[in-house]
C-alpha cells in the first residue's frame, strides 16, 4: 500500500520542505539526500507521491495579509494586558486596557505594533513565537467600539474555580491550561528542573482524562456508547478552552487511531497529524509546544516495546532541552518517575473538584506537600551548564541516538554508540567551558550599557554593568540566559561603572540568580585577570553629577586595549587628559550612550581608536546617540558598532588577532 506504513515518510520529506523554506535553505539538500533514500528504500511511486505533497505544500500561498485601522472579531485568549482576536485576516495579538473576556466579540480602532525579533544571540523572539501559532500581527487597542460578552463553557469552568489562590491557580493550570503571574515561582522551579511539561495541560493529561471519564461510563453503558460520549466530551472541552498544540496532537492521536485502526498503525496517524499542521501553518515549527510534544511522542510510539523506555525518552529530549535552557538539572529524570503517580492524582484531583467541591480540602493538602516538594528540589538540585548546541552536533547527536535505537532493536551490541553520545556530550561541555577564542561581547539591554569580557580557555569571565529596566528583569530574562547559552555559569568580576539605574539596576536580581565572584564598584588601581589587566584612571577632582564619578577603565587584551567611559562628560575628558596620552586605545566604549555632552573631538584625537562601541536603545527618548557624536566618529574613520542597529556585536580575538561579529 502507498499508504499504511509509508505515512511517515512523506511527513519527513514535507518537514525538510518546511524547514527549507522557512528556517534555513540548506535544509533544501537534506530534502534531496532523504528523496534518493525513499527512492531506494521503498519505491519510485512511493516518491513520486512525497514529491506531489511537497509540491502542493510549496505551491500553497501564505499570505500576510495587511492590518487595517478598524478589526471585529472573537477574543480566542485573554490576559490582563493582552488578547488573541481572531479575525477576518488571522489572529492579532491586541493590547489593551479594557475588561476584556476570553469569548467574547469586540471591534475596535487599533495601531499596529511591531513584532520584535531578538537583537541579543539565542534569546527569545517574539515574531517567530507569534509566527509559530499563525500570529502575524501586533497592535494597540486605541478605541473600543463594540463589546459583546457571550458565556461559553470555559466560563462556567473558570466560574467553579476554588477561591483559594493556591488551588485556583493548579486548577487554572491543570484544567484551562493558563497560568497566573501568582504560580510564576513555582512555575520557574519546574522549567529549571525541565518538569514543566508534566504540570502544563498536555497530551499527558488528555489520556488521564481519557481513561477516568470512559471508566465511569463504562459503570453504566456498554463499552462502545462510553467510548463515543467520551470522545464528544473531551472533544467539546479542547475546543471550548484556548487553543494548546498538545492537546490537539494527544485527542486526534486517540479519536483517528480509533477510527482508522484498521488500515492505519498509529505512526501513520502520528504522520498525519505533523503534515495537517504544517500545511495550515509552516511557522508552526518555531512553536516548542509543537516541536517537544510532537517529538516527544515519536520517540514513545518507538520505544514503548523497549525496555528502560523512560530512559530512552529522556535521552532524546537532553538536546532540546539543551536548546531551551543551556543546562541540564541533574535530577530530572529520576524525579518524574517518582512524580508520575502524584501527578496524575494531582491531577484527578483538580478535574474532580470542579463537580465535587469538597474535594478542595484534600486539594489545598496536595497543593501544599507539592510545594514543598518543589522547594527541597531547588535545593538539592545542581545544574551542568553546556552551551546551546549547534545544528551539527544535533545531527551528530540524534545519528547515534537513533542507530543505537535500532541496533538495540536488533539486538546487536551498541556500546560504541553510547560511548559515542558521551563523548559529545563532554566535547560539547569542555568546548562551552575551554573557548580558544577571546570575546567582548556588547549585551543589547536597551538604553544602558551591558559588555561581557570572555578570556580564552576559562581564564576568566568578566561583566561591566548590568544595565536595568524598570518593567522587567533583565537579569533573568536577558543577561544570564545568554551567560548560560555561551556556556559561562560563573562570573568571576562584576564592575559597576557609577550607580544609575541603566548601569546597573540588574545587579541585585544577578546577584540572586547568578554566581558571581566579586562585585566591584569603586576605584581601585589595577587588577590583572589572566590575560586581561584592568587599570582604573582617576581625576583630582570630586564631581557633583554621579555621571561624572563614573569607574573609567583600561582594559588590556591580547589582541586590543579597551577605554571604558562610563558616563563621563567632556570635563572629566579634559582631567584625565594627562593620563590619556600613555594610553594605546584600539576600542572605546562611547560615553553615556553616544551623548553630545561627551566624546569631543580633542579627547578622540588623544587616544585615536579604531572602533567605537555604544550601548543604546531603539528610538529613545534621549535621542541617543547624538547626530554630532556619530559624524565626529566618521569623519575618524572609526568602525562604529551600536546597539540600537547591530544588536548585540562581538569582538572575537585570537592571539594577535580580531574580528568584528555582529
Amino acid at each position: 500500500m502507498l499508504i499504511r506504513y509509508h505515512c511517515f515518510y512523506y511527513a519527513l520529506g514535507l518537514l525538510c520542505l518546511t524547514l527549507g523554506k522557512v528556517l534555513h535553505p540548506l535544509f533544501y539538500l537534506l530534502l534531496g539526500v532523504y528523496a534518493i533514500f525513499v527512492y531506494r528504500r521503498l519505491s519510485l511511486y512511493h516518491l513520486c507521491l512525497m514529491i506531489l505533497l511537497c509540491i502542493i505544500f510549496y505551491l500553497q500561498p501564505h499570505y500576510i495579509l495587511q492590518l487595517p485601522s478598524e478589526i471585529e472579531g472573537e477574543v480566542i485568549k485573554a490576559s490582563e494586558k493582552y488578547c488573541y482576536l481572531k479575525t477576518d485576516i488571522g489572529t492579532v495579538k491586541l493590547y489593551h486596557q479594557e475588561a476584556i473576556e476570553y469569548g467574547d466579540v469586540i471591534k475596535a480602532k487599533v495601531e499596529p505594533l511591531e513584532l520584535y525579533e531578538n537583537t541579543n544571540d539565542y534569546a527569545f523572539c517574539e515574531r517567530d513565537y507569534l509566527y509559530g501559532q499563525k500570529i502575524f500581527h501586533k497592535a494597540y487597542l486605541q478605541t473600543l467600539l463594540k463589546q459583546q460578552h457571550h458565556p461559553t463553557f470555559y466560563h462556567w469552568l473558570e466560574q467553579r474555580l476554588s477561591d483559594h489562590q493556591d488551588i485556583n491557580d493548579y486548577q487554572k493550570l491543570f484544567i484551562l491550561g493558563e497560568r497566573n503571574e501568582s504560580i510564576h515561582d513555582d512555575y520557574q522551579v519546574l522549567t529549571d528542573l525541565s518538569l514543566v511539561h508534566m504540570f502544563a495541560l498536555s497530551g499527558m493529561h488528555i489520556h488521564i482524562l481519557y481513561a477516568l471519564i470512559k471508566n465511569v461510563l463504562g459503570l453504566f453503558l456498554p463499552r462502545s456508547l462510553s467510548r463515543l460520549i467520551t470522545y464528544l466530551l473531551i472533544g467539546f472541552y479542547i475546543f471550548s478552552i484556548p487553543m494548546l498544540v498538545s492537546l490537539y496532537r494527544a485527542f486526534f492521536v486517540l479519536l483517528l487511531y480509533d477510527l482508522l485502526k484498521k488500515w492505519l498503525n498509529k505512526l501513520d496517524v502520528f504522520a498525519i497529524l505533523i503534515m495537517a499542521p504544517l500545511f495550515y501553518n509552516p511557522y508552526i515549527i518555531f512553536n516548542i509546544s509543537f516541536v517537544f510534544s510532537y517529538f516527544v511522542y515519536f520517540i514513545v510510539l518507538l520505544t514503548q516495546h523497549m525496555r528502560y523506555s523512560s530512559f530512552w525518552i529522556y535521552l532524546s529530549s537532553l538536546p532540546i532541552i539543551l536548546t531551551l535552557n543551556a543546562q541540564i538539572p541533574l535530577i530530572a529524570f529520576f524525579v518524574s518517575d517518582i512524580l508520575n503517580l502524584f501527578i496524575e492524582y494531582f491531577y484527578s484531583l483538580c478535574i474532580f473538584s470542579i463537580i465535587f467541591p469538597a474535594l478542595e480540602i484534600i486539594l489545598k493538602y496536595y497543593v501544599r506537600v507539592f510545594q514543598s516538594i518543589l522547594s527541597f528540589l531547588e535545593t538539592i538540585n545542581h545544574f551542568i551548564v553546556f552551551s546551546k548546541p549547534t545544528l551539527a552536533w544535533l545531527i551528530l547527536f540524534y545519528f547515534f541516538y537513533f542507530r543505537l535505537l535500532l541496533r538495540q532493536e536488533i539486538q546487536h551490541r551498541y556500546r560504541h554508540d553510547i560511548c559515542a553520545l558521551l563523548s559529545l556530550m563532554l566535547v560539547l561541555n569542555v568546548w562551552s567551558q575551554y573557548k580558544i577564542y577571546g570575546e567582548v561581547t556588547m549585551i543589547d539591554v536597551g538604553q544602558g550599557d551591558c559588555t561581557l569580557i570572555r578570556l580564552p580557555m576559562n581564564q576568566g569571565h568578566i561583566l561591566i554593568d548590568t544595565g536595568g529596566h524598570q518593567e522587567y528583569d533583565l537579569a533573568t530574562q536577558t543577561i544570564i540566559p545568554y551567560l548560560k547559552s555561551v556556556g559561562i555559569s560563573h562570573l568571576d568580576y562584576v564592575y559597576i561603572s557609577h550607580d544609575d539605574f541603566d548601569h546597573c539596576g540588574a545587579l541585585d536580581s544577578l546577584l540572586e540568580h547568578f554566581s558571581v565572584g566579586q562585585v566591584i564598584d569603586s576605584f581601585e588601581e589595577s587588577r590583572q585577570i589572566g590575560c586581561a589587566h584592568i587599570q582604573m584612571l582617576k581625576s583630582d577632582k570630586i564631581y557633583s553629577d554621579s555621571n561624572d564619578q563614573s569607574l573609567l577603565m583600561y582594559v588590556t587584551l591580547p589582541a586590543m586595549n579597551i577605554l571604558f567611559m562610563g558616563d563621563a562628560s567632556v570635563a572629566v575628558e579634559k582631567d584625565v587628559e594627562k593620563q590619556l596620552q600613555d594610553l594605546d586605545v584600539d576600542v572605546l566604549k562611547v560615553s553615556h550612550h553616544g551623548s553630545a555632552t561627551a566624546t569631543s573631538a580633542t579627547f578622540l584625537s588623544q587616544i585615536h581608536p579604531e572602533i567605537a562601541m555604544i550601548g543604546v536603545k531603539k528610538d529613545n527618548m534621549y535621542h541617543h546617540p547624538s547626530l554630532e557624536v556619530i559624524e565626529r566618529l566618521q569623519r575618524k574613520g572609526i568602525t562604529i558598532l551600536r546597539t540600537d542597529q547591530d544588536g548585540m556585536f562581538h569582538i572575537r580575538f585570537y592571539g594577535k588577532e580580531r574580528y568584528i561579529l555582529r
